[in-house]
């Protein structure tokens, strides 16, 4: 631990800051004039800057941090299927998906938006805006999962953890029912974390 701590470590932020203004830089650079409310599209160089060159820094910034991914299986292209399913959701490690499955939108707390350099690489995602003070906020959301779902491409795929909170993964809980409004196919994946010392899920308290 002593020698990883003098030699390693060091190497491992340095990488993870560099790679991270990079990201923020790229992430600034696909969404400027474009507002934040996420009324339209990102298209054409932007998508593919932000979908692909984005993925990679994500890639990095998680080798970085210790992490080494292994995908089973294929994701789905968008007219196989317009919505992820992911689970169990225990931390924001779990942003992995994300990078894995293609660079799809998110559904995120409108609050997170405004966090300095993480704001600005989710809004290049182009996330669907759950605001918590809004009553109409639930309904608002469900619509614009739909229509993007049923954008036959104009939108990029969307990515729900349907437990909609965190859990410490001893289970799946109930499913919240915002994937499934728009009826159309989702594909499920499944999250798992096979280091010996469980030191990713930060919720220990709940279910057993």
């Amino acid at each position: 631990m002593l020698l990883c701590g003098l030699f390693i470590l060091p190497l491992r932020i340095i990488f993870f800051l560099i790679t991270l203004i990079m990201a923020w830089l790229v992430a600034s650079f696909t969404t400027c004039c474009i507002s934040k409310l996420g009324l339209e599209p990102l298209k054409g160089w932007r998508r593919n800057v932000s979908k692909y060159v984005l993925s990679c820094l994500g890639r990095c910034l998680f080798f970085s941090m210790g992490f080494h991914v292994r995908i089973f299986g294929k994701p789905a292209s968008f007219s196989e299927s317009p919505v992820f399913v992911v689970a169990p959701h225990s931390s924001f490690f779990d942003g992995i998906a994300v990078i894995a499955s293609g660079m799809p939108s998110t559904v995120s707390r409108a609050e997170n938006i405004a966090v300095p350099i993480f704001g600005s690489i989710l809004h290049s995602l182009q996330p669907i805006m759950v605001s918590r003070t809004d009553p109409d906020s639930r309904k608002n959301t469900i619509n614009e999962i739909t229509k993007r779902a049923t954008s036959e491409g104009e939108w990029p795929q969307v990515l729900i953890f349907p437990e909609g909170t965190c859990t410490n993964r001893s289970c799946l809980i109930s499913f919240k029912p915002g994937a499934f409004y728009p009826a159309v196919p989702v594909q499920p994946i499944i999250l798992r974390y096979p280091n010996t010392l469980d030191t990713v899920t930060w919720t220990w308290q709940g279910y057993t």
